[in-house]
């Protein structure tokens, strides 16, 4: 009796991670339809950016990743929308230029550290809502979104 439980505690906390725990990409669609993978890797690559501050779900850290411009020069977005999906379906809209004006970022690393599940990552939209105060409100919390699955550009 005892084996059984052992084993089916085993195998319910085998299942119960979430399927994208050791995910380290995620997907842009581009306003033309085509879908591009993009790795933790790619990003690395790319000139990278700190941003101070708290969020909804964290109080302050140091978060880095890409800012939104550079993917968007990088890739060759165009498009007035980007609406970012998670893993877990929850999906959020936000004006491009708005990503622009306060160069959000689409993080990585959280106070120096690649960012796994439980710490938003391993990708998460971070807006310096510290650094405006018109950005530290409940519309903001929406658009960080974390566990990015897909960015589409619009």
């Amino acid at each position: 009796m005892k084996i059984k439980g052992l084993i089916a505690l085993f195998l319910t906390s085998l299942f119960s991670v979430p399927l994208y725990a050791g995910v380290d990409y995620f997907y842009l669609k581009k306003s033309d339809g085509e879908k591009v993978k993009i790795t933790l890797q790619a990003l690395e690559a790319m000139p990278s950016s700190s941003i101070k501050t708290s969020t909804n779900f964290t109080p302050e850290a140091v978060f880095t990743g890409v800012e939104f411009t550079s993917l968007a020069k990088e890739y060759g977005l165009t498009g007035n929308n980007v609406r970012a999906f998670a893993w877990d379906d929850y999906s959020y809209s936000m004006p491009a230029a708005e990503l622009s004006k306060y160069k959000v970022i689409i993080a990585y690393k959280k106070n120096g550290e690649l960012m796994d599940v439980s710490e938003l990552g391993p990708f998460a939209i971070i807006y310096p809502r510290d650094s405006y105060p018109e950005l530290n409100n409940i519309d903001v919390n929406a658009k960080t979104v974390w566990q990015i699955k897909m960015l589409e550009v619009k």
